[in-house]
């Protein structure tokens, strides 16, 4: 037996990736599966900025920091999918949203990193 968060499994569990999956979904209400949609489709068009840290004889890492979706693209994906006025306002918001939180996410998950690997 082995404890996955709140589960115990056996220890001989054929797919834990796919256990680690299932634990990862996200339900997302009708109402909210179009800008969901619409960022997802977007994130591997994302671009991304180098910041290389360190100096010296010391550590240097470099990180790769994601940068906010471009309006523009979240427009084209909205044309491309034929949104009337509303919905397409109503995606770009949501899109927007949902970018800011990953963006803080992703800056603090970088933070941390630097913060490990520095550490004095």
């Amino acid at each position: 037996m082995a404890p996955y968060g709140d589960a115990v499994l056996p220890a001989d569990h054929p797919n834990w990736d796919a256990v680690d999956a299932q634990s990862r979904r996200v339900d997302v209400l009708p109402a909210y599966r179009l800008p969901w949609r619409c960022w997802h489709e977007l994130a591997g068009h994302r671009r991304h900025m180098v910041e290389i840290y360190g100096g010296g004889m010391g550590a240097i890492r470099g990180v790769s920091r994601p940068q906010p979706l471009p309006t523009l693209d979240v427009l084209a994906w909205c044309d491309a999918q034929d949104l009337d006025a509303d919905e397409r306002d109503f995606v770009v918001l949501m899109v927007k949203a949902m970018d800011r939180v990953f963006l803080d996410l992703r800056g603090r998950q970088i933070r941390a990193e630097l913060d490990q690997i520095f550490r004095k």
